[in-house]
């Protein structure tokens, strides 16, 4: 069989095989049904909606209100989260090379040729001859390049990386899984697929030399976010990485379902095939889209020919056996078709329409799970909602019970009716005049017309509303500074930055576990990108052997603690110290934990070694004038007090002439030297004390009696 011819298929094991994955699909969504439920409730409360069996027991007549604290408590994790993974200054994630890192046998080969060719350029600087054969390596000196070798071409993967994400908008992909996680506890990304993009590149002509540009197309890696109510795990697994299979549900229309019969992975016979039998759509809403439709807030109007138009696809990722694949056209060596392959199929009802191996044989997962907190009862977690779910009912019921007592506040009137005078306004008002038919006898106003005062209860009932909510704010891990409420604590901590920075940095603190499963994402995530990177756009200048490393929870979270422990060890460092402080180093680090655009602020290293050379040699040339000046005047001092001291001994005879000519002599001496070599000031001091000595020499002391 030939690359341009198509693959031979086994149309009935094809029928089998599409019975088989869509009986095993039903299965996966009764497994599911008890987590529907779950995230339709946790749906409900994000939108302040109440659930059908606690509202039919709320009477019609009583309030209905709904304090959305979920829904603020949702937004503010959603935004806390986005802030400590994703800030201004510092990627969330990082390519190292491995701490032994494996290379080709060319790549190795062109490290030890640099460290032979490394060691001649050094004999040769010191004059003398070495042969490649006489070179001498250490495993240690091998293993050290290597390192190296392989960190170069990690810093290369990890730009390419970075540029692949920036393309794709992941920070926008990555708040919809967070916003999935934190509402309904397991956000979803699947990926990498291939997007064909246009791209530019260049060629030198053959004959003309001349260099031309020309317009080229390649393929780039794009991840989409996947709603968790289309994605059915194997509810049956331990955990989301051991699951046997799992199914994507794909909402289409016609013109997408006839698109599919184009590419060259599915089959497109078969495609065609299904739509000439099926003239109208095969899509069913579950049960779960008819409630969601039926919400009084959901904002949807039913279609009744809705369905009809619409087809439902189902992509299957697993295990299959190897005579299903070969039935799919798929080469399998005799001696391993009883052997399972990690797989994608597709189906459109019960017709399987592709079946391929999966790119990366299911070490690298195509979805990528972020789960908001870890759950020993389901694999796919628990979150936000399910938390807060008791004391939101709390709220509400306190809140609907504080607005029910509000409403019949105030004073009632018992009236009888028989002595009042018939066709009055029974209604109650200011200024309402009763009239009665009789006074006389027995009856008097208060037994015709009495007051009835109903008590407020709203002290109690807001002290009971105080404590819910402050059960809430516990269990959300969100106290009220963090989300910028400074009045229920906390005012007193954020009045200086240092302060704030140690506060912010401990309220973090409840919320790094899930910082660390997002880790967990995003280790999945880059993996599986450098993996593609690897496989669809080679590059051996920075394909190797990567860990990819997740800086979520070790160096994101801490930034404000780190900033504050930063600026006091740089108070700290004597001076003796600090010729061993890369003080670039700790500048960046410092603007990073202060959250400030290091690219943006910080100056270009050689440019700002050339002004540090520039502003040293300005600063010694401004001392050396100073010192000089000094000098100067500290010798003219000198000078003119030795000439007087001179010229007074000299007038009483106390000094000899050869004295008072050398001193002279010898300061002279002292100005040439100063003035051709930079006498300092100290060596101008001990030239004046000497003189001092030769004037004042001392006097012998008196011998005992």
């Amino acid at each position: 069989m030939t690359d341009n011819m198509p693959p031979t298929l086994d149309e009935p094991k094809l029928d089998s095989l599409g019975t088989t994955l869509f009986k095993r699909w039903q299965t996966y969504v009764t497994d599911r049904k008890m987590i529907e439920e779950r995230w339709l409730r946790n749906l409900r409360q994000v939108r302040k909606i109440y659930d059908p069996e606690t509202l039919k027991n709320i009477p019609t007549d009583r309030s209905k209100a709904y304090p959305g604290v979920t829904q603020w408590m949702v937004r503010g994790t959603i935004a806390r989260l986005m802030q400590m993974l994703f800030p201004n200054t510092e990627k969330n994630y990082g390519i190292k090379a491995s701490p032994l890192p494996d290379l080709p046998k060319e790549q190795l080969q062109q490290v030890l040729d640099a460290l032979v060719q490394e060691k001649i350029k050094k004999a040769s600087e010191q004059n003398q001859q070495l042969q490649p054969a006489q070179v001498q390596l250490t495993d240690e000196e091998i293993e050290k390049a290597i390192v190296a070798f392989a960190a170069g071409k990690a810093e290369r993967m990890e730009v390419k990386v970075n540029d692949d994400l920036q393309g794709m908008e992941f920070i926008t992909l990555a708040r919809k899984v967070v916003k999935s996680a934190v509402t309904y506890n397991t956000g979803i990304a699947v990926g990498p697929q291939h997007v064909e993009v246009k791209t530019r590149t260049w060629y030198q002509d053959a004959n003309s030399g001349q260099w031309l540009a020309k317009d080229a197309t390649k393929f780039k890696p794009q991840f989409d976010h996947l709603t968790i109510w289309d994605h059915y795990p194997d509810m049956t697994a331990v955990s989301l990485d051991k699951q046997d299979g799992n199914y994507d549900r794909h909402i289409m229309t016609r013109p997408e379902v006839e698109a599919l019969a184009g590419r060259p992975d599915f089959f497109g016979s078969r495609v065609r095939e299904f739509l000439s039998k099926n003239t109208v759509g095969n899509y069913k809403a579950q049960w779960w889209e008819t409630e969601i439709k039926g919400e009084p807030k959901s904002g949807l109007a039913p279609v009744a020919s809705k369905e009809t138009r619409k087809f439902e696809a189902l992509s299957y990722r697993g295990y299959v056996s190897g005579h299903d694949m070969k039935a799919a056209g798929i080469d399998i060596a005799d001696g391993k078709l009883g052997e399972n392959y990690h797989a994608n199929a597709w189906m459109i009802g019960e017709t399987l329409i592709k079946l391929v191996l999966s790119p990366f044989d299911g070490e690298i997962p195509y979805h990528h799970y972020f789960v908001f907190e870890d759950d020993d009862l389901t694999i796919l977690g628990s979150g936000q909602c399910d938390v807060l779910r008791d004391s939101q009912m709390s709220i509400c019921e306190t809140a609907r019970a504080a607005l029910d007592n509000m409403s019949v506040v105030g004073p009632q009137a018992i009236v009888d009716e028989d002595h009042l005078v018939p066709g009055q306004d029974m209604s109650i008002r200011k200024h309402k005049t009763w009239r009665f038919e009789d006074l006389t006898g027995n009856k008097n106003v208060n037994s015709v017309l009495a007051n009835v005062q109903i008590d407020s209860h709203l002290t109690e009932l807001k002290a009971l509303l105080d404590m819910f909510m402050s059960f809430a704010q516990q269990e959300s891990g969100l106290p009220p500074p963090s989300m910028g409420d400074v009045s229920q604590g906390g005012s007193e901590a954020l009045r200086t930055t240092d302060n704030a920075s140690a506060f912010l940095g401990a309220a973090a603190l409840p919320i790094r576990d899930t910082v660390r499963n997002y880790d967990s994402f995003t280790i999945s995530l880059i993996s599986a990108l450098v993996k593609w990177n690897m496989k669809y756009d080679p590059n051996p200048s920075r394909d190797g052997d990567h860990d990819v490393i997740a800086r979520g929870s070790t160096t994101l979270i801490s930034k404000e603690v780190l900033g504050r422990a930063l600026n006091d060890f740089r108070a700290s460092i004597s001076p003796d110290e600090a010729p061993h402080i890369k003080t670039r180093a700790m500048l960046v680090q410092r603007m990073k934990a202060h959250d400030l655009p290091v690219d943006e602020l910080l100056e270009d290293e050689a440019v700002a070694n050339e002004t540090i050379q520039r502003n040293a040699a300005q600063h010694e040339k401004n001392l050396q004038a100073q010192d000089e000046l000094l000098a100067a005047q500290v010798e003219e001092a000198l000078s003119n007090a030795m000439k007087n001291a001179a010229l007074a001994r000299k007038a009483d005879g106390s000094l000899g002439v050869e004295v008072f000519e050398t001193i002279i002599a010898g300061l002279e001496a002292g100005a040439k030297a100063r003035a051709a070599a930079g006498k300092t000031v100290a060596d101008l001091t001990a030239a004046a004390a000497k003189a001092h000595i030769a004037l004042n020499p001392p006097k012998p002391a008196k011998r005992a009696a």
